[in-house]
């Protein structure tokens, strides 16, 4: 994805310098894009979610109207986590664009910031411009934590994607968080 409203696909087999396929219906840069098995996601500062169906040839657009920051697909592959610069993130059912869920309370109106949903798809998750990183529950949308973790913008985090282990970046650190009940796997010797 790119700040010139494109994205490009090259296959790395190949070798070959060009794209064998470019996607150029955004009318603003490419803040976000994820990948599934036969999908491609993205969100765009022009305020648009769409998702590019390759087994099918298809495309879908929900528009949000502010513009998006991050997106990212449910574990179960049912919905679209989608966080924007209205200080929001919705969730949405894949296939037919229906809002499922508001999350508010964290803040984002400058910075391109992150968005997850947990290992279970139990809590979604956004950095936030105030040095936390927020969680709610899915379900009921009621505030579940907020962690602090720096005193400026945490600028990116990740779950792993089996365990609960959360990575966290703000003003060049990098944070590994975990459950207090986390037991690694395997043999500790």
């Amino acid at each position: 994805g790119s700040i010139d409203s494109t994205v490009r696909c090259w296959d790395c087999r190949s070798r070959r310098p060009d794209p064998i396929q470019v996607l150029d219906e955004a009318k603003d840069g490419i803040s976000s894009v994820k990948l599934s098995a036969h999908e491609i996601l993205t969100g765009s500062v022009d305020g648009r979610v769409r998702r590019y169906d390759l087994r099918t040839g298809q495309l879908c657009s929900d528009y949000i109207g502010s513009p998006i920051t991050s997106v990212c697909f449910s574990k179960d592959g049912q919905c679209v986590l989608a966080a924007s610069l209205d200080s929001t993130l919705r969730l949405l059912d894949k296939d037919t664009g229906e809002l499922l869920g508001e999350y508010t309370g964290h803040r984002s109106t400058t910075y391109r910031l992150d968005c997850v949903l947990n290992e279970q798809d139990t809590h979604v998750g956004c950095a936030s411009e105030d040095g936390h990183v927020y969680f709610w529950d899915l379900v009921e949308g009621s505030l579940a934590l907020s962690l602090p973790v720096g005193q400026g913008v945490v600028q990116s985090l990740a779950f792993h994607p089996r365990l609960p282990c959360l990575l966290v970046a703000t003003q060049g650190q990098v944070t590994l968080w975990r459950e207090d009940t986390f037991q690694p796997e395997g043999d500790p010797d």
